[in-house]
């Protein structure tokens, strides 16, 4: 047999080690013994359920130590050696020899890259001991833990409306992987969710969806639901066996298994939507002449020189915001924004074209342009202002997006007492 052929033997044997290896015999090796491989699938409907695969083996063999007295041709030795790593502070440097002639066989090349330790056979795993120095394990087991966990959002749907219901598949999987027996559960998948909603529809979704599935689903009468998923799981158990040559010799079983769990989901029915408009009131900025005042300081009454032509600017004065209402209880506040007004009476003395006209709808950022050509009124010894009745346009935005519009009549009161001009 040629030094390559030897090589490629020994790396193989390196790679199944490693579970690396995916071809699958009936459980005998050459030694004639044979393997017991027993699986038992525990489906569970409460949330939980697992898998439990085993391996025995009473005779085996593993690969053979240093000395004499081995059929092996080969014998190895293996040495720790430390390395700067997190994930793998230390590697097994396996060196191996042919047993007449004492020759390494895996030396690497001169040009290998540092660090060099001697070999081409390298690898992090346990025993912190060589393996060649354990005694032979009967017996290697591995368990798949599945727990499923099933909700719905919200938790409280409306009628009419459809509630997202999810269901998460979280795993734990613990294995015996050593260099004499090995047990190990691999390349499992969710095949089928089976969803129940708990009102007469039911959903399968047989495609394989990872690990989590979430699905829509709309209730159309009131009550309370249990919601059931369950997952259904296939996958294989793999067992290697060793024998006196350290060749290894895989034993794979397939397994089903099925996990569910449950959530329970009130409907009810849509409940009664109101508005409720704003509370609001005109408020007002003037200037004399035809040119807005800069100032954002807005006033409900003002005083105003008569024979004087006085620009407005319109402001809107929210004294509550309107609220939206579900079975009649508060459930949020709007915000309300003037979009328009419309002017709508009062004293127009203004001259020519000048000033605003009654029932003309201005937005909401045009001034308002009237003038006083007489003082207040003297009515029971006592002075009466002018009273500018305007409709505020009003939109209002509520909590859900809903957008209403209002026309609300509001007014300001207005003092003239002094003349633009005297002498």
């Amino acid at each position: 047999m040629s030094r390559r052929v030897i090589i490629k033997i020994f790396l193989a044997l390196c790679v199944n080690l490693c579970w690396l290896g995916v071809a699958a015999t009936d459980g005998r090796g050459n030694t004639g013994t044979s393997t017991t491989v027993s699986i038992t699938a525990v489906s569970g409907y409460a949330g939980h359920a697992f898998v439990y695969a085993q391996v025995s083996n009473s005779t085996l063999t593993y690969p053979a130590p240093t000395g004499s007295g081995h059929q092996s041709p080969f014998f190895s030795e293996w040495v720790p050696e430390p390395i700067a790593s997190s994930s793998c502070p230390w590697i097994w440097a396996v060196y191996v020899f042919e047993r007449t002639t004492g020759v390494q066989i895996n030396a690497p090349s001169s040009n290998t890259p540092s660090p060099n330790f001697g070999t081409t056979t390298t690898m992090c795993a346990s025993p912190t001991r060589s393996p060649v120095d354990q005694p032979a394990l009967a017996d290697a087991a591995a368990r798949l833990d599945l727990d499923l966990r099933v909700f719905a959002s919200p938790a409280v749907a409306t009628v009419g409306s459809p509630t997202v219901i999810s269901g998460i598949l979280n795993s734990r999987l613990t294995q015996d992987l050593n260099l004499y027996l090995s047990m190990a559960i691999e390349d499992w998948s969710v095949t089928r969710w089976v969803l129940d909603y708990g009102d007469g529809q039911s959903r399968t979704v047989n495609s394989l969806v990872g690990t989590s599935i979430s699905t829509p689903h709309t209730y159309l009468s009131t009550g309370r639901y249990d919601a059931r998923l369950i997952a259904l799981i296939s996958g294989h158990a793999q067992a290697a066996v060793y024998d006196r040559y350290g060749t290894v010799h895989l034993v794979r079983r397939p397994f089903t298994v099925e996990v569910g769990n449950h959530t329970s989901i009130t409907a009810r029915a849509r409940p009664s939507r109101s508005y409720v408009p704003p509370q609001v009131a005109v408020a007002v900025v003037p200037s004399v002449g035809s040119t807005p005042a800069t100032s954002t300081a807005a006033f409900r009454h003002i005083d105003a020189l008569r024979g004087a032509l006085t620009t407005l600017t319109i402001h809107l004065v929210v004294i509550r915001e309107g609220q939206l209402t579900l079975d009649g209880a508060r459930d949020g506040f709007g915000q309300s924004r003037l979009i328009g007004w419309r002017l709508d009476g009062g004293v127009l003395d203004a001259p020519g074209n000048n000033g605003t006209t009654v029932g003309t709808i201005h937005s909401a950022g045009e001034p308002m342009r009237l003038q006083w050509n007489a003082p207040d009124r003297i009515v029971s010894a006592h002075p009466q202002d002018y009273i500018v009745p305007v409709t505020l346009l009003v939109e209002t935005r509520f909590p859900d997006g809903h957008l209403a519009s209002y026309a609300i009549a509001s007014s300001f009161s207005v003092t003239v007492n002094f003349a633009a001009q005297s002498g």
